[in-house]
């Protein structure tokens, strides 16, 4: 391998002969467990990287250009007069994307390339997948060397930015990695020593996150006193379940909290039709635990893990993922 004058830490290619600097980030994607939404109001929540992963590779370039061959987005249309892209899931890409580079006030320009295993938002932390990537690869492709604490807070920092409402939990949970808890009212988070064995899947979703979460907003803005009294359920069966974890994961009561979990949610209006069909199946059949996992509108559902589970999201179309834990967060690596 050849060393780019001044870039000896990374790795460097040719393309049309040139020596090209090539920076790569794996970024583990997330199941929320328990405590989605009621998060974003300074109430606990616990996560965990799985095995599905989002990567971002940034490369020298004469001009900023985004490549993204396995983010298959829906409904795109581009208003040729005005040369401006019409759709949500990939103005949200880019603006994120963009959002990065303004962040480092676009130094140099680069290739970014997104690839990942599995669709955009469906509820397993693409969004976020792509901030903390783009941040880590591209800070590295500017011989910037951030911790892992900082890659987190600029993450969520620009997270905030786009959204305008957003929890820590994503950003941070695929940036450290493991089964994470994050407790009430703190910027904090603590590490589990435990192990959930899921089964889980997605289907498609009709809202993104960030409308959902102005929707549970306009839910708080309308009866403060109801909205308070169901975010406070949920902290507590959040709490419990961490216990039972810790224990060794009681499987009967934690998919009991599971089931509550999903019911609560599912006041808060954050749940469709076709999840709470697929809950209400699951417990019908016996299944320990079901509930939707992460934004909602659809996107990914959590059981505990069976082969009937697996059967049951099946038969709804579910596109099944690996769920297996990973302790790592993002990773830096240069290729060869």
């Amino acid at each position: 391998m050849k060393l780019c004058k001044g870039k000896t830490f990374l790795s460097c290619t040719q393309r049309g002969g040139k020596l090209l600097v090539v920076v790569e980030a794996k970024v583990p994607l997330k199941l929320t467990l328990f405590g989605e939404h009621a998060v974003v109001y300074n109430k606990p929540a616990i996560a965990m990287t799985i095995s599905e992963s989002l990567t971002v590779r940034v490369s020298d370039n004469d001009k900023f250009v985004l490549v993204s061959p396995s983010l298959h987005v829906r409904g795109v249309k581009v208003d040729l007069n005005e040369m401006k892209v019409e759709s949500d899931e990939t103005k949200k890409v880019l603006r994120y994307v963009i959002e990065v580079l303004n962040y480092f006030e676009m130094k140099k320009p680069a290739r970014i390339e997104i690839d990942s295993t599995v669709e955009p938002s469906v509820g397993l932390g693409t969004s976020a997948g792509v901030i903390v990537g783009t941040v880590s690869a591209y800070s590295k492709f500017l011989n910037i060397d951030l911790s892992k604490d900082e890659i987190a807070h600029i993450s969520h920092e620009i997270e905030l930015r786009v959204q305008g409402i957003a929890s820590r939990m994503d950003t941070y949970t695929e940036t450290y990695g493991g089964l994470i808890y994050f407790p009430e009212g703190s910027n904090g988070y603590e590490i589990i020593r435990g192990n959930v064995s899921i089964t889980a899947g997605y289907i498609r979703r009709s809202m993104t996150t960030a409308d959902v979460l102005w929707r549970v907003r306009r839910i708080r803005e309308y009866d403060r006193q109801l909205f308070d009294s169901i975010i406070s359920a949920i902290g507590e069966l959040v709490d419990r379940a961490k216990l039972l974890i810790m224990e060794g994961g009681n499987e009967d009561e934690l998919g009991l909290l599971m089931y509550v979990n999903h019911g609560l949610l599912f006041s808060l209006g954050i749940t469709s039709p076709e999840v709470d069909e697929i809950v209400s199946r699951a417990r019908q059949l016996g299944i320990k635990g079901c509930k939707v996992s992460g934004g909602g509108a659809g996107g990914s559902i959590i059981c505990i893990k069976s082969n009937e589970a697996e059967v049951l999201l099946k038969s709804y179309n579910a596109k099944i993922i690996n769920t297996s834990p990973v302790n790592r967060g993002v990773t830096i690596t240069v290729i060869n």
